[in-house]
């Protein structure tokens, strides 16, 4: 997730635009669904609705690419390097992001309230490092922390020639049969979530198993593209079935939890041949958005929190009232995105190669 594509060969630069693609998703369910919670009409609710569906588990997509850079591009480095770079390049941003983070109060369900004293500070920094939870976007890296962990395992398995590939399959639908817990349950209690652990690493593992032989896999997806376009727009029209009808729940099984996997698993395939069909003429846009992707998640929401207010209470004066969660949404969604990758350039310019150990780009 945070490793440059620039230096690699032309044939991996979709891999590069998939990472910008995930971290745009990441961003959207942010930015579209606090607008839409400032909303003030009915049509709210159905982008609500529109914007869970679209972009809700979006956190897929960055497992996913996680485990498809790892088998393509890192696992010739050796685990040494692979562990110390993410040491350095995941572990010490997601250091200084708490640190920064944890001055707001997140015990406190608004946006950045400040803590009331330096020893509630220092008192929530411990359980802020273990669980994630600085900051409501930082859950996903003692997760992601455990896919690296994992990964020497995985990778293992992977290379099993007579039942490897079974028990990967496996570990890809396993996600089937787990409910990822979501964040608002994770900030009920102090714990690291076994669930999304297992869940993520479903993903994960798809992306090592897809990247061990890229282009045979490729071939595949092109071959049976139709079938997978189908199942997305069934594994989509379902989704909005059971949230209307506030279907979920079976036992501890989550309907709806098993169905974003899939359509996420999906989608990212048929992302990723689209951007492979490109070939060298991928979007030069999506570039610079692809190389500060991990600055951008760790500081996107800084910025929303400052918009949200201001969009908010801009459009409650417009005659387009009941089109403001769409129109603060987007406003919000590509704002953040710029300032984050404008305060990620100020950083290189400051720091030179070592802000990468800094914000993560």
């Amino acid at each position: 997730m945070t490793t440059s594509s620039t230096d690699k060969p032309n044939f991996l630069y979709y891999l590069h635009s998939f990472r910008g693609f995930a971290i745009i998703n990441i961003v959207a369910i942010h930015a579209i669904g606090f607008s839409a919670y400032m909303g003030k009409s009915d049509f709210n609710t159905t982008v609500s609705i529109g914007n869970e569906i679209l972009f809700h588990n979006s956190t897929i997509y960055f497992a996913l690419i996680s485990g498809l850079l790892y088998t393509a591009i890192l696992k010739k480095k050796g685990y040494p390097q692979f562990f110390m770079s993410k040491f350095k390049y995941v572990v010490l941003p997601y250091v200084f992001f708490t640190l920064l983070y944890t001055v707001f109060d997140n015990k406190v369900y608004d946006f950045f309230v400040y803590q009331t004293s330096f020893i509630n500070y220092l008192k929530d920094l411990p359980r802020n490092f273990i669980y994630g939870k600085a900051i409501f976007v930082l859950w996903y890296i003692p997760v992601l922390l455990f896919l690296y962990l994992v990964t020497p395992l995985l990778d293992y398995i992977l290379q099993i020639k007579k039942w490897g590939h079974w028990l990967i399959a496996i570990i890809i639908a396993i996600p089937l049969l787990v409910r990822r817990e979501e964040v608002m349950e994770l900030y009920d209690g102090d714990f690291l979530s076994f669930h999304n652990m297992i869940y993520f690493t479903g993903a994960y593992a798809a992306g090592m198993y897809f990247a061990d032989n890229l282009e045979r896999r490729i071939m595949w997806i092109r071959k049976n593209k139709i079938i997978l376009l189908f199942l997305a727009i069934v594994s989509t029209a379902l989704l909005v079935y059971v949230t209307l009808q506030k279907i979920d729940r079976i036992g501890v099984f989550s309907i709806q939890s098993s169905l974003y996997y899939v359509q996420k698993i999906i989608i990212s395939l048929l992302v990723l041949l689209f951007f492979n069909s490109l070939g060298e003429k991928q979007p030069k846009w999506l570039h610079p958005i692809a190389k500060d992707a991990f600055s951008i998640y760790f500081l996107h929401i800084l910025f929303i929190g400052v918009f949200l207010g201001w969009v908010g209470h801009v459009t409650l004066f417009l005659p387009i009232i009941q089109y403001n969660a769409v129109i603060g949404g987007v406003f919000i969604l590509v704002a953040s995105i710029a300032l984050s990758m404008l305060v990620t350039g100020l950083f290189r310019k400051l720091f030179g190669k070592y802000s990468r150990m800094i914000i993560g780009a």
